[in-house]
């Protein structure tokens, strides 16, 4: 009977074989380990050792319900959101966590966090196949997040559930920025440890999200204080969480249309807007502008050779170069293929052809790491075709037919070189 009893536990964690964790860099693996035996050390412990109160249930059952029928409700919505965003999702659950952290007891606060989790897995996360390490690295790293925020609540003298007068305001801010810096270090090191050493981790992107996350921890103070004095005015914070949830999507999905998925650049359509509209800003300023095509020479040799991951992989970090080479306010977008394009206001000849040189310079330094171990893909170079406007055109499109030609004329003659006529 043990023996069966054994085989039968064996057959059930079977399909966790099957986890892409395995195959993550070990120091991923001890990350994301860590956290959940540290998060499960700390559930046993809430089990064991914390009380409960007759109202505490009452608040339980109504935070099940308004969490659970937010989530019915926005539901497909949740499901975009969580098609569209390439590095992190942000469920916006945490307006019902955060205030069980201020009026429920740890026990139960878990037995909430649990039920939130496994809802919002069955209602967007699994028919997505969202990879269930992941699902599991999450939920211990929110639950981490609380237990940080409950024990920075107990701190405060005369705590239960909350200190009396403006201590009450103090404690709630003190919970949230202790919740939301617990979770950005476990967030933060997870992406910082799953990023190749030669990429930068999109630090940038993630601290953006955190706002909206300190938003929805605002929402759920407001929550928390609505349940201890007065609990159905828990109720209108639904409304507010249904337009916060649908303008991030509005955004969110402005982002998607206009983004190139592998470079992170303005795709080819949003490109030729934002360039167009520059481009009329440098006329009436006269002021000159350059428009620079870059194409990767013999790109398709790095494909057969290496596989088109480590294409996607050059195209990146040659988007990356780009990023660093120009300036904030320069136009810069992926038109196709391996093809580039920028327009660089306030850039006249000179300028354009010293920018271009600092780019292949880079370009050709360029060593993009593979999947196999020790091989990487070198000896890259570009070729580029300049416009300027005004003494070559005022219109994208005429501009661009220049800058191509130049192009054409940097490929016959030997790639790895800018070209630009400067007799227009």
């Amino acid at each position: 009977m043990v023996r069966t009893w054994f085989a039968h536990s064996l057959s059930l964690l079977a399909p966790m074989r099957k986890w892409s964790l395995w195959s993550a860099p070990k120091r991923v693996r001890v990350l994301v380990l860590s956290v959940d035996v540290f998060a499960l050390l700390t559930a046993v412990w809430a089990v064991s050792f914390s009380g409960y109160e007759r109202r505490s249930f009452v608040d339980l059952v109504l935070l099940l319900a308004l969490s659970v029928g937010f989530q019915e409700i926005s539901g497909k919505v949740e499901k975009l959101r969580n098609q569209i965003r390439a590095i992190r999702y942000i469920d916006m659950t945490s307006v019902w966590t955060f205030a069980a952290v201020i009026v429920l007891p740890a026990s139960l606060l878990l037995l909430l966090l649990v039920v939130l989790r496994l809802h919002l897995w069955v209602k967007v996360n699994r028919p997505a196949q969202h990879a269930p390490h992941r699902s599991l690295f999450t939920a211990a790293a929110i639950w981490i997040s609380c237990v940080c925020a409950h024990a920075t609540l107990a701190a405060f003298p005369a705590s239960h559930p909350l200190p009396t007068g403006y201590l009450a305001i103090v404690a709630v801010f003190a919970a949230i920025w202790a919740f939301t810096l617990a979770n950005s270090v476990l967030v933060f090191g997870a992406v910082w440890l799953a990023s190749p050493a030669d990429e930068t981790p999109p630090f940038s992107t993630i601290w953006q999200d955190s706002f909206l996350e300190i938003s929805t921890l605002c929402l759920a103070g407001l929550a928390g204080l609505a349940l201890i004095f007065e609990p159905w005015l828990v109720i209108l914070v639904v409304p507010a969480m249904v337009i916060l949830q649908r303008s991030v999507l509005v955004k969110e999905l402005q982002q998607a249309a206009t983004t190139d998925s592998k470079t992170g650049l303005l795709n080819a359509q949003a490109w030729h807007q934002v360039a167009s509209i520059e481009l009329e800003r440098s006329m009436r300023n006269d002021v000159p502008a350059a428009l620079m095509i870059i194409d990767m020479d013999n790109f398709k040799l790095i494909n057969d050779t290496h596989g088109h991951l480590a294409g996607d992989a050059v195209l990146k970090a040659v988007a990356g170069v780009l990023t660093d080479e120009l300036r904030a306010y320069d136009s810069v977008g992926r038109f196709g293929g391996e093809e580039f394009v920028a327009l660089m206001p306030k850039v006249d000849a000179l300028d354009a052809l010293a920018i271009s040189d600092r780019i292949l310079r880079r370009v050709r330094e360029l060593r993009v790491a593979t999947r196999n171990v020790g091989v990487g893909v070198g000896d890259l170079s570009a070729s580029i075709g300049l416009a300027v406007c005004p003494q070559q055109g005022s219109d994208v499109e005429d501009l661009l037919h220049i800058a191509d030609a130049a192009l054409y004329t940097a490929k016959r003659e030997g790639r790895d070189r800018v070209e630009y006529s400067f007799t227009g």
